[in-house]
């Protein structure tokens, strides 16, 4: 039953990275001074809502992951991570404590200079989370057999 439900956390996370990894192709740095459209706005939007998304996944396969691997959950989540991180599947706990924390800013960021900065980190981070990925799609299929 556990099996079932690791594997199942990692096709939904499967899924939301290959929606980031799409929207990723598209991605021109954001201008500050340029008036964009509606619809090139919601470009932008879709990549910050897809890459909240695969924050979200990446944090919950590594939970259920833990509680697969070590039947018990940490009390933090940088703990979670620090585990996570020794297994080799993920190279820096950093990125995703950067990421959560992004989060947070993208919700509230409406000034076009704070947006500049947001969409760079966004598109930065991402490619670090694809190059995880494909080392915890390695370890799901070698590891685990899902």
């Amino acid at each position: 039953m556990q099996k079932d439900l690791i594997c199942q956390a990692y096709k939904d996370l499967e899924s939301s990275v290959k929606l980031l990894e799409y929207s990723l192709l598209k991605y021109k740095p954001f201008d500050p001074t340029v008036v964009y459209s509606y619809e090139d706005l919601e470009y932008y939007d879709s990549l910050s809502f897809r890459f909240e998304k695969v924050v979200e996944m990446f944090l919950s396969f590594f939970k259920s992951l833990e509680l697969y691997l070590y039947g018990d959950l940490s009390q933090t989540i940088r703990q979670r991570l620090q585990r996570i991180e020794k297994l080799g599947i993920i190279n820096n706990l950093e990125d995703y404590m950067e990421a959560k924390l992004l989060r947070n800013k993208v919700v509230h960021a409406y000034l076009p200079e704070k947006l500049e900065e947001i969409y760079e980190t966004i598109a930065k981070l991402s490619s670090i989370f694809l190059q995880d990925f494909d080392k915890i799609k390695k370890y799901v299929q070698e590891e685990i057999k899902c």
